[in-house]
């Protein structure tokens, strides 16, 4: 079998111990390993390479293209604003009949762009957004499905491919921040829901067009527990992660949810069980996370879901290899009868030292 076909039969059904750092996502290990400075420089090439250099099962994890692609009259306009030898300042903006929206972000060397400037800041961006999504609904897909054909050829069965988008429809596709997002879903409920039941339709023709592709999963994210009460999982992440869910399931995707802030007490609650996700990361513990253990966070995941993790980035950031592959042997032996890939606890780092994910590599190997 092929890589991708090994990573795909273990998410199923289990069977023995296999390793998959995860690498690229635009934390920067692989911009380090192709002696890049610049993380928005990196190339779907250059993740390739670098997870190729390590004796693991991938699993890419690639950005959904522009959907301005998809219908120009919604593309965003703009680029870089100003650049100098540390950092690149960017700004982006859509003009819609009914508003503009706006985004600023800057991106600093070694590190992935950060927004300084979100597109919806309050509820006189509400418009224009839902503007942007009856555009985007009713565009012509058949792009995103040759985007991702050309992704699955590329790779050609040497990894696994997640496509990423912010499908979670109570994100609002990101474009406010996480704090904004809370606010406006107290404050506007019945409008914060109609909004997500647009994104949803855009879900679904997404899930068609990327499941036509080729894509083996599909990302759904949410955020954790310093951001998001019970409530909120309760009134909108759990019943909408469910309807995206099952529609990715009946184009036979896979539901991959990372997860790398505290999650408990939702893990308690059992709510990640009841999303419909097929591969969840990740169980860490304190310093990275809030879990008591491993041994006792799988007591609390259902059985049919995949979990993958969990060697700290502290860990693997400041270790020595010896220090790793104890590690690992730990985390085999918490895992033991259950399906648990072997990774990290988040995307590796730019600054993460090669050797540490060598050695977490080789230690599963043996």
């Amino acid at each position: 079998m092929s890589k991708k076909d090994e990573f795909i039969n273990y998410v199923r059904n289990g069977g023995g111990s296999i390793c998959s750092p995860q690498i690229g996502a635009g934390a920067g290990f692989d911009t380090k390993l192709q002696k890049k400075r610049w993380i928005s420089d990196t190339t779907l090439d250059d993740t390739i390479s670098a997870v190729e250099m390590f004796n693991m099962h991938p699993l890419l994890n690639a950005a959904l293209c522009d959907l301005g692609s998809c219908n120009p009259a919604i593309a965003w306009e703009g680029g870089i604003v100003s650049r100098d030898e540390y950092k690149i300042l960017r700004e982006f903006t859509l003009k819609t009949p009914v508003g503009m929206l706006q985004v600023k972000s800057v991106e600093e060397m070694y590190n992935a762009p950060f927004n300084q400037k979100y597109a919806i800041t309050g509820e006189d961006d509400l418009d224009p957004f839902e503007y942007y999504l009856d555009a985007v609904v009713n565009s012509d897909f058949s792009y995103v499905t040759k985007y991702v054909k050309n992704i699955v050829d590329k790779i050609n069965g040497r990894a696994a491919l997640s496509i990423q988008w912010a499908m979670q429809p109570y994100e609002m596709l990101c474009f406010p921040n996480t704090i904004d997002t809370v606010m406006l879903s107290m404050d506007y409920p019945e409008r914060f829901k109609a909004l997500m039941d647009k994104i949803v339709k855009l879900d679904e023709k997404l899930i068609e067009a990327v499941a036509r592709g080729g894509a083996d999963f599909v990302f759904l994210g949410a955020p954790g527990v310093e951001m998001l009460s019970p409530m909120h999982y309760e009134n909108y992440i759990i019943p909408y992660s469910q309807i995206v869910a099952s529609i990715a399931h009946s184009r036979n995707l896979m539901i991959y949810s990372h997860i790398c802030s505290p999650i408990e007490p939702f893990l308690s609650k059992g709510y990640y069980n009841k999303m419909g996700i097929d591969l969840f990361e990740t169980l860490s513990p304190p310093p990275v996370g809030n879990i008591a253990s491993l041994e006792d966070a799988l007591t609390k995941i259902d059985t049919g879901i995949c979990t993958r993790g969990n060697i700290g980035l502290d860990i693997l950031l400041n270790s020595e290899p010896d220090k790793i592959k104890e590690e690992v042997y730990k985390i085999i032996k918490a895992s033991k009868g259950r399906k648990h890939i072997v990774a990290a606890s988040d995307y590796l780092f730019y600054q993460t030292p090669e050797e540490n994910v060598h050695a977490m590599c080789e230690a599963v190997k043996s």
